[in-house]
């Protein structure tokens, strides 16, 4: 377990909300999705003018986490140093009433299973919550089954099946949906 701040992101923290959405599309979806796939979600999800617009105004409240106390392991192979930037979430009310979307949440790949996600996913809940909402909403890989296990293991159900494309390539995707408490 590794303990962690979460904070709202800034302008700042684009340079490791993009290093972690790569890391964390390529060790989740590397073998379910192509490279071509993964390659046009980062130049038109996360390129840095994007990715920064997202951060200062977008739609969701962005959240990153950090470590806290003793940070003694290096956070990443590619920056290396204790202070960087483990995670990100973002979401917020959606256009139904009531019902908010977790529309990202991505973790280091080397911090896994360390309880980063369950902070980061706990500060959009809370976020929602105060924003009125009841219910989060949280779109899933069918076949990304770390991820469908996490959101089970908080509470979530699987509420709907879709066939989708994602940028020109089908995929299956799972809406989980869950209250929030």
């Amino acid at each position: 377990m590794i303990e962690v701040t979460v904070r709202e992101a800034t302008a700042d923290d684009v340079p490791a909300v993009r290093r972690i959405a790569r890391r964390g599309w390529n060790a989740a979806y590397g073998d379910l999705l192509s490279q071509e796939t993964i390659d046009a979600a980062m130049a038109t999800w996360y390129a840095p003018d994007a990715t920064r617009a997202t951060v200062e105004g977008g739609d969701a409240a962005y959240f990153v986490a950090e470590p806290t106390g003793d940070a003694s392991e290096p956070t990443s192979g590619d920056r290396g140093t204790p202070s960087d930037v483990v995670g990100f979430a973002a979401g917020g009310p959606s256009e139904t009433a009531g019902v908010a979307t977790l529309s990202a949440i991505y973790v280091d790949p080397d911090h896994w299973g360390g309880g980063v996600g369950t902070a980061l996913l706990e500060r959009v809940e809370e976020f929602c919550r105060e924003e009125g909402c009841e219910t989060l909403e949280i779109r899933v890989l069918s076949e990304n089954r770390v991820g469908r296990s996490f959101y089970r293991s908080k509470g979530y159900e699987a509420v709907e099946k879709r066939d989708t494309k994602l940028f020109g390539e089908a995929v299956r995707e799972f809406v989980f949906r869950g209250r929030l408490r």
